[in-house]
Order: structure tokens, then sequence, then C-alpha cells
């Protein structure tokens, strides 16, 4: 595969990746991620200008999405704290009348 394929093909995935992102679908847009991790690493230096906007626009791509994965695991992380937190009361409200 050349370079220009290659390029082609992470940029293909990042598309998906940003679509599975926008859907919330974690699990798909790290299956995409593994995929597309090897032709990004295959990218030589050397490329010509066409083909630096494309790879620019990939690495913002993948910079967006960790900063979203980033907030959504940071949302997460909150809901479970306040489910553990009511769910230690509801506890503590039935050990009280029990006594």
């Amino acid at each position: 595969m050349n370079q220009q394929e290659l390029i082609q093909n992470a940029w293909t995935l990042t598309e998906a990746i940003e679509a599975a992102v926008g859907k919330e679908d974690w699990a798909q847009a790290a299956e995409l991620d593994e995929a597309r991790a090897p032709l990004v690493m295959s990218l030589q230096a050397d490329q010509p200008a066409d083909a630096l906007i494309v790879i620019r626009k990939i690495q913002a791509s993948m910079d967006a999405v960790a900063a979203r994965a980033r907030d959504a695991q940071t949302a997460l992380s909150a809901t479970y704290r306040r489910s553990m937190d009511g769910a230690k009361a509801a506890s503590q409200y039935h050990q009280a009348a029990r006594l």
C-alpha cells in the first residue's frame, strides 16, 4: 500500500471514529482506532502538501476525540460516585430503620 492509500484509509477510519464517537459508541470507536493505529504509524515523514493537510486533519480529530473521551469518562465517574453515594445512603437508611 502506498503512502497516499495509507493516508486515505486512515482518513476513512478517522471519519468512522468520529461517527462512532458522535453516537457515543466508544467500543466501536476503540476498534476503529486499533485498525487505524498501524496505518498512522506507517506514515513516512516526507509527504506532499496535500497529504500533510489530511494528516493534520487526522491529528486534530485524534485530539478532539481524546478530549471528548476524557469528558465522557469524567461524567461517567461522577455518575458512578453519585450512584454509590445514593446506594450507601439507602443502606444507612435501611440499617437505621431496623433499629
